[in-house]
């Protein structure tokens, strides 16, 4: 044991090293150093799975802690949407609706903001997509940047701050995590298998992304349901949702595991609290505002979209027309359509089951959509903790390949690597259980799921 722990902490080393400089010193276009580096990470990281008993649970908890601090004081180096983050709390202290007023709008005519030099940084290191449209962030999405903006005006201490909040949400989701382990009679340590995947660190505590945030929130929302706390749980289901709209697509499976006698009573809880918390930022003014973002990124997002573009292509060569107009529609209408049939094809006799059937439903989201950026998958690979699924965990790895889009843009080279990131997924996605390949990768991970 002494011995593997040796091993563990050597490995440890390398991916807190590549963490460390995919925070500190990579750019977006850099394709090649953030595939390198992250490529390290990942490989340390499945070697710290494989041996994961080599430590025991707390001192795992402070590996986390560790590794979640690494990119503490970066500036985000693969993505600037937090600037936007930082702005809309700017404004709300400023007593100006995020979801009523056009940046630029802001930026022209108010006299305080345009003297601010704190607001003139963040909006130039904005995207011009996002100065010229409207947030699209709900309610809760916005108390993290307001807590933000109370505290300070500077975009290093803001860094800090809002990295600190996200590791304490984590940290609280990794224990809820645990609990759902031990209701599936399935080994705590399965939850190394979310949390110390190097996109967790990357994506959200480095980029701030929300996924992950959503998901520890969730994870809290399902526990308390499976303890039968309808109240309790339907408030989480709503702060999930105001944060990222994605999560009603599972409520459906709720529907199929927990008959109609609980779920209606969830479903009016978690109506109401959604609603009251939505119309706290998202007043009757400002609907339209909130929609039409909604709607441009519905619409006219594509990125890293394998079966889209697969189609897309197909698809031109029987029309004259615009074929995004047709496939995306379309490719929505599918989805919804196998989502339903997943969750209600058959009974769902164990809450594993559960899991396991919603994040097939994110997998099928994923699939058909026009949109697909890197921590997209942290939804379906948190469900795929119970499940432990070898597919799920590649695909957290060659989702990387679409960064190529920066370096590349829209290439022969960048759509040959997004064709390997998605037949490789879907290639282990339909290998049965018992296939070769599955139950010798699980076996060399250590994998009794």
């Amino acid at each position: 044991m002494h011995s593997s722990a040796n091993r563990v902490f050597i490995a440890l080393i390398f991916y807190v090293f590549a963490l460390f400089y995919i925070s500190y010193w990579v750019e977006q276009h850099q394709f090649s150093p953030i595939f390198i580096t992250y490529g390290i990470s990942f490989l340390s990281f499945l070697y710290c799975f494989k041996h994961r008993n080599a430590l025991t649970e707390r001192n795992w908890y402070i590996v986390l802690l560790i590794i979640f601090c690494v990119p503490l004081f970066s500036a985000p180096s693969l993505s600037p949407d937090v600037y936007r983050f930082f702005w809309d709390g700017e404004l709300v202290t400023n007593g100006i609706h995020p979801f009523r007023y056009l940046p630029k709008e802001v930026i022209q005519d108010n006299s305080i903001i345009h003297q601010s030099d704190y607001m003139q940084q963040l909006y130039h290191q904005m995207t011009d997509l996002s100065k010229k449209n409207y947030t699209v962030y709900p309610t809760f999405m916005q108390f993290f940047f307001l807590v933000v903006a109370a505290i300070t005006q500077s975009t290093f201490t803001a860094f800090i701050v809002m990295r600190l909040l996200m590791i304490i949400v984590l940290l609280i989701g990794a224990r809820y995590v645990k609990k759902l382990l031990k209701i599936c009679e399935l080994p705590s340590s399965n939850a190394l298998f979310l949390m110390l995947n190097p996109i967790i660190v990357i994506e959200t505590i480095g980029n701030f992304h929300f996924e992950a945030i959503m998901l520890s929130f969730l994870f809290i929302g399902i526990y308390y349901a499976l303890r039968h706390k309808w109240v309790l749980s339907a408030l989480f289901w709503a702060l999930v949702i105001n944060l990222k709209l994605t999560p009603l697509i599972l409520l459906p499976f709720f529907l199929r595991f927990f008959g109609w006698k609980k779920s209606v009573p969830f479903y009016a809880y978690t109506s109401l609290f959604t609603v009251g918390l939505l119309i706290i930022s998202v007043w009757p003014n400002s609907i339209a505002h909130f929609g039409q973002s909604l709607s441009l990124y519905f619409n006219n997002f594509e990125f890293n979209a394998g079966i889209f573009y697969a189609s897309k292509w197909i698809f031109s060569g029987f029309t004259e027309q615009n074929p995004t107009l047709v496939i995306g529609p379309l490719l929505s209408i599918i989805s919804f359509l196998t989502i339903l049939f997943l969750a209600f094809y058959r009974s769902i006799d164990s809450p594993k089951e559960w899991l396991k059937r919603m994040m097939f439903g994110y997998i099928v989201l994923l699939l058909l959509s026009t949109t697909v950026h890197p921590w997209y998958i942290i939804l379906p690979l948190g469900f795929a903790v119970f499940n432990t699924s070898i597919s799920l965990l590649t695909w957290s790895f060659l989702i990387m390949l679409s960064y190529s889009f920066y370096s590349l843009g829209n290439s022969m080279w960048e759509f040959i690597l997004i064709g390997i990131e998605y037949i490789s997924f879907l290639f282990l996605l339909f290998l049965p259980e018992n296939n070769t390949i599955i139950k010798k990768s699980k076996e060399w991970l250590k994998i009794d799921a």
